[in-house]
């Protein structure tokens, strides 16, 4: 099964930590790799849940994962809005989630995946759930 990852997985895996499925093709979503990039390229002295591992790295090894961030890997899938808008529009219908949340639920409903979350989010677990959806929260 394919697995969705939010933001701060995708950043362990960028990291060089294996997803939570090694096994299986890993994607993300658009809103949640902006966000990481958000909080990377801007990050400050005072480094969140996001930045903060990648501040924490040496500065040669930083570099080679900001790299990343910046150029996913191949292996690294994100469906494009093209794909989601439609799904993403109907299921705003059913759904008070910001857009955050309602792209993940798009985008798990679109692929079939098991959405791996790395905090507990009862709105977009309660979505997911009503779409028919797995997840996991690692």
């Amino acid at each position: 099964m394919i697995q969705l990852i939010d933001d701060r997985l995708l950043g362990a895996v960028l990291l060089g930590e294996p997803p939570p499925q090694p096994d299986a093709e890993v994607f993300t979503t658009g809103y949640w790799y902006v966000r990481l990039c958000q909080a990377v390229l801007n990050a400050s002295d005072r480094p969140g849940a996001l930045s903060g591992p990648f501040l924490d790295l040496p500065e040669s090894t930083r570099q080679r994962a900001v790299g990343a961030l910046l150029q996913l890997p191949d292996d690294i899938g994100l469906v494009s809005l093209r794909d989601l808008a439609p799904t993403t529009a109907s299921l705003r219908a059913r759904h008070r989630l910001n857009i955050l949340s309602i792209e993940a639920v798009a985008a798990a409903t679109h692929l079939q995946a098991c959405v791996y979350l790395s905090t507990t989010s009862p709105r977009l677990e309660a979505a997911l759930e009503s779409e028919g959806c797995q997840y996991v929260v690692v």
